[in-house]
């Protein structure tokens, strides 16, 4: 019993932290398209940093669908 609930624990956790890397892209993506990110980072930094929440979100996507 207890090992099943421990898998729902880190199903749920996994399933947070890919809700936050989606929610962490998509920000990313509207400061992108409505060119706000010029207020807050330089072009290569925003670039980097857009990038690696792509590729975060994808790795939790990788992670929640594995649990599947």
């Amino acid at each position: 019993m207890r090992q099943s609930f421990e898998l729902n624990d880190t199903e749920d956790l996994a399933r947070r932290w890919q809700a936050l890397a989606e929610r962490r892209r998509n920000h990313f993506a509207d400061l992108h398209h409505s060119g706000r990110w010029r207020k807050y980072y330089r072009e290569h930094n925003f670039r980097r940093q857009m990038n690696e929440s792509a590729r975060l979100a994808e790795t939790w996507n990788d992670v929640v669908r594995a649990h599947r």
